[in-house]
């Protein structure tokens, strides 16, 4: 049988943190933040808590934005980025708080190059990820198709998050988040990359990670 090339591809990269006790803490860390301003933002999301979208700068976060800068170098090596000529650097980040009945409308992020976020606690049932088919076309019309097809052709990718996960994908890739089933607060951390170029006196040293703006 004759097998199609697929033309086009979305990468998704997942990466896992290997440290339960780290993400409890940041987890903590995030609540406390909560706590402290209750109010939040309202931006995609329906219910639940958003935070400030300031979070590179903050202490208690450091050694989870190292990681993430690690884990997206990762991913640009793989996808061939130049290096030499220009940096990821992080835009922005943001923490969200879901519970139940919580979730967030489909949405892509402006004005960067990658998008992530990163589960800190995910209770069952908490809401899933699902990400749609870019494409204007795709869905203007659709055939019948057997219960179990593929995401290939139904046009969504539905990915259940687990604590320590952390997805990369193109901050032009349409994502909405499922309501909360779970009282249990869902905590994520979420970010936007973007870069900077590369001047010739920059030290090689100094530039192979993303850095956060303005930093």
């Amino acid at each position: 049988m004759a097998q199609p090339q697929l033309l086009f591809p979305t990468p998704l990269w997942r990466f896992q943190h290997p440290q339960p006790e780290a993400l409890a803490a940041w987890a903590a860390h995030v609540l406390a933040l909560q706590a402290r301003d209750p109010d939040g933002l309202q931006l995609t999301n329906q219910g639940g808590w958003h935070s400030p979208t300031g979070l590179l700068r903050d202490p208690a976060l450091a050694g989870l934005f190292g990681w993430l800068s690690g884990c997206c170098l990762e991913a640009m090596e793989h996808l061939g980025w130049d290096l030499a000529l220009a940096q990821p650097a992080f835009n922005n980040a943001w923490a969200m708080v879901n519970r139940r009945g919580h979730g967030n409308r489909a949405h892509l992020h402006s004005n960067s190059l990658f998008s992530g976020v990163v589960y800190l606690q995910v209770p069952p049932g908490s809401g899933a990820i699902r990400f749609l088919d870019p494409r204007a076309g795709a869905q203007m019309l659709m055939p019948p198709l057997r219960p179990g097809v593929s995401s290939l052709a139904d046009g969504r990718c539905t990915v259940v998050p687990t604590p320590g996960l952390m997805l990369l994908f193109p901050s032009w890739l349409w994502h909405e988040v499922e309501p909360s089933a779970s009282d249990d607060p869902r905590i994520v951390v979420s970010f936007n990359l973007g870069m900077r170029a590369r001047r010739p006196q920059d030290h090689p040293a100094g530039g192979d990670r993303p850095h956060p703006a303005g930093s």
